[in-house]
């Protein structure tokens, strides 16, 4: 009976720590953690073994203990010593379980700190400190997740490319604190125009790009908006309102392998857009560039 009962303490002190753990670990989970993290859930989880194999020993010593008790029993139903080694034992396992549920509850504390350490990584590691866009790596990934279930039979999207016209112009006359606010009231704009869109972020530098649904048409148009929208909107800084106009490229996937060639038809769109005179949106059908809108509308 006493076997019985240590092996459930055992399994239930397992089953508790593994739920623990796993639960706050799998929050984490596809997170690429930094060595010193790797590091720190390695010793805790070194710690949380040490806890359970000590607590396993001292659940074999009482047991062995209880046993001999067991026999004295046995042997001298009327001992006057029995009883009080039964108190004293019982009242050991007590102080036992007192002290492992202090270790419980400061493993539970420092999963959670861990815890919040690594979404703390996972939001910095993704994010644009500037813009507070996702940045590029998150990009790329969101990139070939939409891609992979496009070719599965999934529905299309279209990639846009955006550059801010002209934005070294910025950071050379007003300065580079004002080319900064600059690109931070580009990125305003553009995550309030495109709520819906799957991922809006920092491509790098001056330029940002867009993951949305398609078609590449309607992609294409509603990007021309945003164009016009922006075009029509003075970014003020201190008095001083600035007009900044973007030039786009817009793509879709077609019948790729991989999600690069949708990249590249995007920039080679965004190219055109930029070397016919900037402030307009070109879509790459496949077979070359186009602009969306005749030259005069584009302007407008």
């Amino acid at each position: 009976m006493v076997g019985i009962a240590s092996g459930l303490v055992l399994l239930a002190v397992g089953l508790m720590l593994g739920y623990r753990f796993g639960r706050k670990y799998n929050q984490a989970a596809g997170v690429a953690m930094s060595q010193d993290e790797r590091e720190r859930v390695l010793q805790m989880l070194q710690e949380l073994g040490a806890w359970t194999n000590e607590y396993s020993g001292s659940v074999s010593q009482y047991q062995t203990r209880l046993g001999e008790l067991s026999n004295e029993v046995r042997v001298d139903a009327q001992s006057a010593q029995t009883a009080p080694k039964v108190i004293a034992l019982l009242k050991q396992i007590m102080e036992s379980n007192e002290q492992l549920q202090t270790r419980l509850e400061s493993a539970e504390r420092q999963l959670d700190k861990q815890t919040k350490q690594i979404e703390s990584y996972l939001t910095e590691a993704r994010t644009d400190a500037l813009t507070g866009l996702h940045n590029r790596r998150a990009f790329d990934q969101k990139l070939d997740e939409t891609f992979a279930t496009f070719r599965k039979g999934g529905r299309s999207f279209a990639l846009a490319l955006i550059d801010i016209d002209h934005f070294k112009n910025f950071n050379d006359t007003h300065g580079h604190q004002v080319g900064d606010q600059v690109l931070q009231q580009v990125a305003k704009l553009l995550r309030l125009e495109l709520d819906d869109a799957i991922i809006v972020a920092r491509f790098g530098g001056e330029e940002f790009a867009i993951l949305m649904n398609g078609p590449l048409q309607i992609a294409a148009d509603k990007m021309n908006k945003v164009r016009k929208t922006m075009a029509s909107h003075q970014i003020d800084l201190g008095g001083k309102p600035l007009s900044v106009t973007i030039s786009v490229g817009v793509s879709e996937p077609r019948d790729d392998l991989v999600a690069s060639p949708v990249v590249r038809r995007a920039d080679e769109a965004l190219y055109a857009a930029k070397n016919i005179g900037r402030n307009r949106v070109y879509y790459h059908d496949g077979k070359g560039p186009s602009l969306v809108g005749a030259p005069e509308v584009a302007k407008g």
